[in-house]
């Protein structure tokens, strides 16, 4: 059975992409690790069901992305495309709560991090603004 698809208001994120320096600024290493730490969190939430049992793959495919939309080389591209992140999470039922305790997942895992915090701002509003697209049901 087919669901109905969610659609948020406003459609998707407005605003200039990352900035290069951004990537520059913080290093591959960083958004690896950052990426890393977020999905220690997502093991510990009430969201981790909608992600594979082994989340290998899901950080490396998460940190590719990262990586890229922070202004670094195009490893998620290369690998497995255009992200088109909103489609490829539509199997998924993505509403407010679990947008909410995905979020606070990076809240702690940007706390955690050595990033500077003028980067950890513009990382987190580019998360605030992506996650609200993530949204597919009411």
């Amino acid at each position: 059975m087919e669901r109905d698809i969610y659609t948020p208001p406003g459609g998707p994120p407005q605003g200039p992409p990352l900035s290069p320096e951004l990537f520059k600024t913080i290093g591959e290493s960083a958004i690896r690790d950052l990426v890393k730490s977020f999905y220690e969190e997502i093991e510990k939430s009430n969201i981790r069901p909608m992600f594979p049992e082994s989340i290998e793959e899901s950080i490396v495919k998460s940190a590719d992305f990262m990586v890229q939309v922070m202004g670094g080389p195009s490893y998620y591209t290369r690998k497995n495309g255009p992200p088109r992140m909103r489609a490829r999470h539509f199997p998924f039922e993505i509403d407010e709560k679990a947008r909410r305790t995905w979020l606070g997942c990076y809240r702690k895992a940007l706390d955690n991090s050595e990033i500077p915090e003028s980067e950890k701002t513009v990382i987190w509003d580019f998360l605030t603004g992506f996650s609200a697209w993530m949204v597919n049901k009411v």
